[in-house]
This record gives structure tokens, C-alpha cells and sequence, in this order.
């Protein structure tokens, strides 16, 4: 009787044990289960956890009868944007990325009953040019347009661009969007557009610091890791290590492109990345959601103090690759970084790929902080591509489901080939850098006046301090005052007009 009772008992464990199983883990916030799976490579008794599979259930099951998507971007062989810039890959390759951008063009073109097609002009300008020719003609001349922001922007501004309002299946609240980013890319309540996990060049565009180990170690200038970890990691430490590195290799007392320098950057890079490291915006928005210029305020000044004293007080240990001569190539120091000529080289995620060959050991930092008593790292970022949609586009509906569909396996997909497998493991050369990589994509930070007024604003600022030498950046922001109130201005009473 007492064995009949531990068998029945035993029995009931199981059943409960095979019940549980049966329920699975909770849904994810797209009705996508978190799973867990036994690795047979791991510890006897541990599971190792997989990804998140995302899907939109809410996207329509509608099949296109092969239409032709087409997609406008520029030519890549004029950026170091690498492959963000092409709307296809046709085939598989073996690399990392572009293998996980063909999977996911081939898995939404099956899906929808659809061919990708790009198609590929001169230059960003001419992108622009085409844009505005369509939206005005009411031509029909392709479904999406790769525009830098400030175009994008401008053409929303005027009613030429598909506000996402009007998308219909476009679902910014997904978590293939990024919120920290578009929430504030808005004016008078309104969106004009929404990034994504399409838009991989978000991601490459958020600024970043690259350090030579090496020589960080022949300093004697400790972990650059614990730095970041302790909170410790200021513009003031990031300039005081920058020139101790700084050395007139040749002895010729002159600071030229064969000496080593503390920092190697360009000017659109270098200086609008301290204030939004920050935290500091030079276009706010007031309590009715419209832009204000916010670019006299004491703590921006006490920034751009701190550049140029550092950069004009003493010695120079700043080399810029687009108004100092480089070897071979006037626009990239990755070529005297991968020289080790430089202990920092101040640039975005996309630099990285670039550096694959390079032989002595490097590794990755967020932007510095203002000072100690600030908790979190901010990184510039707002400066990516946005796929953007014409008024003269013939069928929102279908357009939307395919962006919101590359969104989608973006996610699954590229970001993770991008940012888990190819810097992570590919590019980058210790597991710290990992952490680092997650703190500059977690507090990514946008200032409008970067991006969509970058031109009045802050490459004003940034071409008057480094190309100028103008160190007088407050009677330059008084002299163009009144010219960059008035576009924030009809920015404001445009976008008021619109029917939204």
C-alpha cells in the first residue's frame, strides 16, 4: 500500500512537471515567446537562453503579385558608411552583415510577394533633388528615398513627405523603433518620421571614442574601462591623457600628419559630440511642443571653453582629418590611427569595420561626461538616414507594411549581425568592449539643432572653432542670432499649417 502511494504521488510530480512545460514562458510584448533551449556545449544543468523572435501580427496578409519595391539611396563609394547605404544584397557572401540583410530582404520579399530594387544616384544631394522632383510632379518614381534628416525634415516641413500619421501600418510604440530618438525628433505634436531598426545607419552614426591599448599601456594611463565603470570618465581626463600622447616623433618641432597626437577626429565629429555628451541641447522644445534655440546657456559655453582651451591653450594635440593633411586620404584619420599616431580616435560606430586590419590592439569608449557628478553617458547620435515616403507615392498601405516588415527583421536579424556578432566578436578585441558598446546604444541622445538645423547651428560652430580658429563662439551665436530664430520660426508656423 505505501509503494502504491509513492508511485501515485511520483506520478502526479511528473504530470505537474509535463503541465508546466506545456504553458511555456510569457508572451513578449508582440505575442513573441522569450525561449529557453538545453546547449548541449553548456555546464550540465544550465540552458542557455536564445533571442527574442519578433513579429507584427497586426501587418496584413496581402501579396503584391511581384511589384517591384523601389528603394532611392545614394552611391556608397562616397561615404565609410559601409553597406547601410544599399537598399539590397543579391546574394550571400559569407560576411556577417550582408548575409543578415540578404535573409531579411528575401524573407519580407517572399512574405509580401515582392522584388527589391535599388535605385542608386550620385550623392545625398541628388537623393534630395529627386524627392522634391517626385513629391511636386506627383510622379510615381519609386516608394522610398534614403534622405539625410535635415532633408527629410525640410520636405516635411513643406507637405512633400508622408508624415507616419499617414502610414498606416507603421507602429512606433514596437521595439523595433527608437523612442529616445524620435520622441524628440517632433514639432507642434506631430512625428514626421519614426527610426527604426531598418535604419541601420542610426545606429553607425552614434559617436564614440576608439583608444590605442597599447599605448594607453606605455603611458602608464591604467584601465580606460574602470574609468567608464567608476564614473570617472570626463572631458577633462579625456584631454589631460590626449596630451601626455602627444609627441613630435621626428624632432622637427613641428606637429605634422608623420607625429603622434593626443586625438584624431574631423570636425563634424569632434565638437558637437561634447555638448551632447552632456546632455546639452541648442534647440529645445517649449511647453506647445515648438523649437526654441536653447545655445546660450552658460553650461554650453563652459563646453566649448573647454575645446578650445584644449585645443588652442598649448601644445597641439589635435590632428582633423578634414582640415589637416592626411596620408593619402583627406577625410579619414583611421589611417594614422591604425598607425598608432594617435592615443584617441573620436568618431562613430561606423569607424570600426575599418579598422579590422589594424594590428595593434584597440578598444572602445562612450563619449566622455561633463564631469563626475553626471550618471549617465550620453552618445551624439540623430544623424542617420531616414527611409522617407514622397506624397506621390501611389499606396500607402502597401509601402507601410514593407517598412514596418524590414523593421520587423531588422530587428531579428541585422542589429543583431551588426551589433551582437560583427563589432562584438568581429571587429572589437575584448569582452569589455561589450559593456562599453551597450552603454553607448542605451543612451543614445539627439540635439536637433545637430541634425535637423545643423546647418545654422551646429556646423556654424563647429567649421568657425576648428576650421576658424575662432575661439569667439558666443559673439558668433549673438551675430547669427536673429538668422536662426527666424528659422526655428517658420519651422514652428509651418508645421502649425499642416494638417495633421
Amino acid at each position: 500500500m505505501e509503494k502504491k502511494s509513492i508511485s501515485f504521488v511520483f506520478l502526479l510530480f511528473l504530470f505537474a512537471l509535463v503541465w508546466l512545460a506545456g504553458c511555456g514562458p510569457a508572451a513578449g510584448p508582440s505575442g513573441d515567446a522569450e525561449a529557453k533551449t538545453d546547449n548541449p556545449d553548456s555546464p550540465e544543468g544550465t540552458t542557455e537562453q536564445k533571442p527574442l523572435h519578433y513579429e507584427a501580427a497586426y501587418l496584413p496578409s496581402t501579396t503584391y503579385g511581384g511589384y517591384e519595391f523601389r528603394i532611392m539611396t545614394p552611391q556608397n563609394g562616397s561615404f565609410d558608411h559601409l553597406i547601410s547605404l544599399e537598399a539590397d544584397v543579391e546574394e550571400e557572401t559569407g560576411e556577417t552583415l550582408p548575409d543578415a540583410i540578404y535573409k531579411r530582404n528575401r524573407i519580407v520579399e517572399e512574405r509580401y510577394g515582392i522584388v527589391f530594387k535599388g535605385l542608386v544616384v550620385a550623392s545625398y544631394d541628388a537623393c534630395f533633388d529627386q524627392f522634391k522632383k517626385a513629391a511636386r510632379s506627383a510622379s510615381d518614381d519609386f516608394d522610398l528615398c534614403m534622405l539625410l534628416p535635415r532633408y527629410a525634415w525640410s520636405q516635411a516641413v513643406e507637405g512633400a513627405l508622408v508624415t507616419v500619421k499617414d502610414l498606416p501600418h507603421l507602429d512606433i510604440t514596437q521595439p523595433w523603433y527608437v523612442k529616445s530618438i524620435n520622441s524628440e525628433m517632433t514639432i507642434a505634436g506631430k512625428m514626421f518620421f519614426a527610426y527604426s531598426d531598418e535604419c541601420l545607419n542610426l545606429l553607425e552614426n552614434t559617436s564614440c571614442v576608439l583608444f590605442n591599448k597599447q599605448m594607453t599601456a606605455d603611458l602608464g594611463l591604467g584601465n580606460m574601462y574602470s574609468l567608464v565603470k567608476e564614473g570617472k570618465w570626463t572631458i577633462d581626463v579625456f584631454f589631460s591623457y590626449a596630451r601626455l600622447a602627444a609627441a613630435d616623433l621626428d624632432g622637427d618641432g613641428k606637429m605634422t600628419e608623420n607625429d603622434r597626437y593626443g586625438i584624431l577626429s574631423s570636425a563634424s565629429e569632434f565638437v558637437p559630440a561634447f555638448w551632447s555628451s552632456a546632455g546639452v541641447r541648442t534647440v529645445e522644445k517649449d511647453a506647445n511642443d515648438l523649437h526654441v534655440f536653447a545655445g546660450q546657456n552658460q553650461k554650453y559655453y563652459d563646453i566649448l571653453d573647454k575645446v578650445c582651451e584644449n585645443l588652442y591653450g598649448g601644445d597641439k594635440i589635435y590632428f582633423d582629418a578634414a582640415y589637416d593633411k592626411v596620408k593619402g586620404n583627406v577625410r579619414d584619420s583611421a589611417i594614422p590611427f591604425s598607425e598608432s599616431l594617435g592615443l584617441f580616435y573620436s568618431h562613430c560606430l561606423r569607424a570600426v569595420p575599418g579598422l579590422r586590419a589594424m594590428e595593434t590592439d584597440f578598444g572602445i569608449l562612450p563619449f566622455p561626461k561633463y564631469d563626475d557628478a553626471q550618471e549617465i553617458y550620453y552618445s551624439r547620435a540623430g544623424r542617420g538616414w531616414i527611409n522617407s515616403v514622397p506624397v506621390s507615392a501611389s499606396d500607402l498601405s502597401r509601402t507601410s507594411t514593407i517598412m514596418e516588415a524590414l523593421a520587423v527583421e531588422s530587428k531579428n536579424y541585422v542589429i543583431p549581425a551588426y551589433f551582437e556578432v560583427a563589432l562584438r566578436t568581429k571587429f572589437l578585441r575584448d569582452d569589455d568592449s561589450e559593456e562599453m558598446l551597450n552603454i553607448i546604444e542605451k543612451n543614445r541622445f539627439v540635439d536637433l539643432g545637430d541634425t535637423i538645423y545643423a546647418t545654422p547651428i551646429s556646423d556654424r560652430i563647429t567649421n568657425s572653432i576648428i576650421g576658424d580658429k575662432n575661439t569667439n563662439f558666443v559673439s558668433l551665436i549673438e551675430k547669427n542670432l536673429n538668422e536662426i530664430e527666424n528659422i526655428l520660426k517658420k519651422s514652428n508656423e509651418a508645421a502649425l499649417a499642416l494638417e495633421y
